[in-house]
This record gives C-alpha cells, structure tokens and sequence, in this order.
C-alpha cells in the first residue's frame, strides 16, 4: 500500500480530524471517511453517506448496447460493506451548521470543541480491528485464489 512518509504529512498526527458527510457523499469519499474512522484518526460528522460501495466495469457490445459487470466493492478497514449502507457519522446532523460553514470558509477555529474530538479519538471510543480480522480476511484470500 502507498505509505506517506511521517515528515511528509499534511496534518500532524496529534492534530484532530472531523470529516463531514451526508447523502451527497458516495464512493471514495465513503472510502476516506470509513478508512480514516477505523483508523481512529478522524471523527465522521454529519447523516448517513449514500451507500455507493460497487465498482464497475463496462463495456460496450458490438450491437451497440453495453455489460455493467461488477467488479470489486468498498469495503473499510474494519470491514464494513459500504454498498448500500453508507457511512454513519460518530455525530449526527442533518446539514452543515452555519457556523461550521464560515469555519469552513476562514481559519478561525475558535468555536471548534477540540477537547469533544481528541476524546472521541481516544482508544476507549475507537476501536481498530484486530488481528483475528485480518487472519480471516488473509484466509478467505488464500482459499479463493488457491
């Protein structure tokens, strides 16, 4: 996997992390804020993403229809299934506060609750899968490619 090297990273790691999500977030965006969450490196704010977890293929007939075929899905480190499902925020809300817009939109974070966030990322709130998911996940692999 790609690995940023630590004296290259955009936002330090004792730096909290929210990321906003809604029914318009869908597929990558899935993706990061999943990744980052199972990670326990960033806190999800928002309503439910749209459940956009199937990557496809097509391609065109010669009578000029077309096959969709799937072929992969999204899927967190944690092992979520995204398809259908979506991400669901650590914090609910159903739209972007105003406030929250205009942090958006300047550098002012002096409204911002950081000490809400860092305990939400602390290890008794975020729990990172263990090593027995991974030995299935490697298990299922072997078997399917075996």
């Amino acid at each position: 996997p790609f690995r940023t090297p630590s004296d290259k990273m955009i936002v330090p790691k004792s730096d909290p992390v929210v990321i906003w999500v809604d029914g318009g977030s869908a597929s990558a965006t899935e993706v990061l804020a999943g990744a980052l969450h199972d990670q326990c490196r960033a806190v999800v704010m928002g309503s439910k993403s749209f459940g956009k977890g199937l990557i496809q293929a097509v391609y065109g007939l010669k009578n000029g229809s077309g096959l969709v075929l799937t072929v992969a899905k999204y899927v967190t480190p944690a092992g979520t299934d995204i398809q259908g499902v979506g991400i669901y925020p650590d914090i609910t809300g159903n739209s972007v506060p105003g406030n929250l817009m205009s942090l958006i939109m300047s550098t002012d974070t002096s409204r911002v609750d950081f000490n809400d966030i860092k305990e939400r990322l602390s290890p008794s709130m975020c729990k990172a899968p263990d090593q027995l998911y991974y030995l299935q996940a490697l298990r299922l692999l072997i078997r399917r490619f075996a």
